[in-house]
């Protein structure tokens, strides 16, 4: 699959998506910053590589960079997937069995028969009690499908930073499109904040996930986004997906 899309930050010594690409000969294009450049193409010679214009410009810069240079590519669709993904698997009953890539190809089948417009892989802590193959219109991250044929107009939000995945899936839904997690395939990654360089360091580190919860709370409204406290002291959103198109909310 030449559709995949790999943003990477400082992570040359401990990507391990880029690693296990690397170890099974796993073409993929790999966006950075022109200061990690020398560093990744000595590591990992073989990739495709995409440079950003600026160092230090955020993760929604990425990701509508990213979004942008598909559609000038004339790509009608892709897919995004974080640096420290650990496994990729499919689903047989309760049974998760590792897989490579083509569990991305046979997800992609399936949510263009499906007519998801923005789609993604389940986790794995999830998948394997699934009762459905898919879980619709909720969030879409870490390995993310996009549809660029009917997703053209909208853009990750810079203020949203920190929650702009959670932001795009609620805009594809108030737009009156369909988000998917496919249950009958998944991925493993450690957890946020945990893993030196991408966000860890500039934006974890620095708790700057209460703004971005506040944030949250002032653009989609308290009736959709709830502030919480998880179990390991962390802010975070609960959103009410159900009212996201029950409510008459300005997007920008």
């Amino acid at each position: 699959m030449q559709n995949i899309f790999i943003p990477s930050k400082n992570r040359v010594e401990n990507a391990s998506l880029l690693k296990y690409a690397h170890e099974n000969n796993f073409i993929v294009n790999v966006v950075i910053e022109p200061q990690d450049e020398e560093k990744y193409k000595i590591k990992y010679p073989n990739f495709n590589y995409i440079i950003l214009p600026q160092d230090n410009g955020g993760i929604t810069f990425v990701r509508n960079y990213i979004k942008q240079y598909t559609i000038n590519k004339g790509l009608q669709n892709y897919w995004q997937l974080d640096d420290d993904i650990t496994g990729l698997f499919y689903r047989e009953g309760t049974k998760l069995i590792r897989s490579d890539f083509n569990a991305l190809h046979q997800a992609q089948e399936y949510f263009l028969n499906n007519k998801i417009q923005l789609g993604a892989l389940e986790y794995r802590q999830f998948a394997w009690s699934a009762t459905k193959p898919h879980i619709e219109n909720s969030f879409c991250d870490t390995c993310v499908f996009m549809d660029n044929t009917t997703t053209k107009h909208l853009q990750y939000r810079p203020y949203l930073e920190g929650k702009e995945d959670r932001d795009f899936a609620m805009q594809i839904i108030k737009d009156g499109q369909k988000t998917a997690r496919i249950t009958l395939y998944a991925f493993s990654n450690p957890a946020n904040g945990s893993n030196a360089g991408g966000l860890k360091e500039i934006f974890y580190d620095l708790g700057k996930e209460e703004q971005c919860v506040n944030r949250m709370v002032e653009t989609w409204g308290e009736d959709i986004c709830t502030p919480i406290i998880k179990e390991n002291g962390r802010k975070d959103v609960k959103i009410n997906w159900n009212k996201i198109n029950n409510t008459q909310i300005s997007l920008f």
